[in-house]
């Protein structure tokens, strides 16, 4: 079969005989099988090369197929059926469809891929630093709170109860939040998960909560611009908000690594924007070099001092946007600085039903 010259530009193709064993790669994102029709034994093997592999698509050419072993086939792993004279034909728009399914599988194979090697034995490391990247923040908010304390403490023999249970209620808050952020870390990628529908001011409240202790002592405002009230978001939360919280954290870290002086804002704005739900979060702490932006989501790639980043915080988000909730992120200059945009589709709510 001869194969169009876009899709050998876009794929390494390897051909084998039907029935040699298949080299076993997670890049392996499917295979385009050419036979006149559709048998048992042809389903069995396909269904232990998918197995292999663990994720890819099978494309079938053939002449004449049986739909019921089709079904069969389909419920194992995922299917095209085409007829032979249809992809025999290089123009033929079906490629073009075929071309965008394996590339789709190819990102999330990518993906789970990443979440994998991060929660197995054999790379406990980068487990350990994406939760520490992640929990630096509450971790520092702690620390603060306690010392604050400790000079209240010192400076009055008699500390107000009150003032203590402010402290007690928000390193109680930290301390959950550092369990939600480990949960959600074990459990990216994982189906047992629950998606829960959830609204824009949700959200900003909670990361609201999240810094404003620290923006207050840093004197640092985070504007919160919700342009669109009744935006709602299904899917993992958790994850969401650990996104924004990153990006907020970065545009924080870049006024005080450039030593920006004088009125210091954060603006994190939501909008609906031609049926898709768009986020910002601009700051004005000098921006970042065009070099430096081509590489930013690159993985292991980072600008700050060894020991303060690890180089995977913005490349886990942007996976992050891309599978699980099938958006995008992107960085674009903004005046005297930067603006991360992450645009979701909107979700249709209407087939969907809730039981509380």
């Amino acid at each position: 079969m001869k194969l169009p010259d876009f899709f050998t530009k876009t794929f390494e193709i390897i051909s084998i005989p039907l029935h040699d064993p298949l080299v076993v790669s997670e890049y392996i994102v499917g295979i385009i099988v050419d036979v006149s029709t559709l048998s048992i034994p042809l389903c069995d093997l396909l269904v232990s090369h998918n197995a292999l592999v663990g994720n890819m698509g099978i494309c079938l050419c053939t002449e004449s197929f049986d739909p019921k072993l089709a079904q069969i086939l389909s419920l194992e792993t995922q299917t095209f059926c085409f007829e032979r004279a249809v992809l025999r034909d290089t123009d033929s728009s079906e490629w073009k469809k075929l071309e965008h399914a394996f590339l789709a599988i190819g990102k999330r194979n990518h993906y789970n891929t990443a979440v994998m090697r991060s929660s197995t034995k054999k790379s406990v490391l980068d487990t350990l630093q994406i939760v520490a990247h992640q929990w630096r923040q509450p971790i520092n908010l702690i620390s603060m709170e306690a010392i604050n304390m400790m000079v209240l403490g010192n400076i009055d023999k008699t500390v107000k109860s009150v003032d203590v249970l402010k402290s007690s209620e928000f390193i109680s808050q930290q301390v959950l939040r550092m369990s939600d952020i480990l949960k959600s870390i074990l459990n990216m990628g994982k189906d047992e998960r629950i998606k829960q529908l959830f609204t824009i001011h949700e959200l900003s409240s909670s990361i609201q909560a999240f810094f404003a202790e620290q923006f207050q002592k840093e004197e640092i405002e985070l504007v919160v611009d919700i342009l669109d009230d009744g935006i709602e978001i299904y899917g993992f939360k958790t994850d969401l908000e650990e996104v924004l919280i990153n990006l907020i954290n970065n545009a924080r870290d870049a006024y005080i690594g450039n030593k920006i002086t004088g009125q210091k804002s954060i603006i994190f704005q939501a909008e609906v924007d031609n049926g898709s739900y768009l986020f910002c979060i601009r700051d004005e702490a000098g921006g970042i070099p065009e070099e430096i932006r081509k590489k930013i989501f690159e993985p292991k790639f980072s600008t700050k001092d060894k020991g303060v980043g690890f180089g995977i915080g913005l490349h886990f988000a942007q996976l992050t946007i891309e599978t699980e909730f099938g958006g995008s992120l992107t960085l674009q200059p903004y005046r005297n600085g930067s603006e991360f945009q992450i645009r979701l589709p909107q979700n249709d709510l209407s087939n969907l039903t809730f039981i509380h």
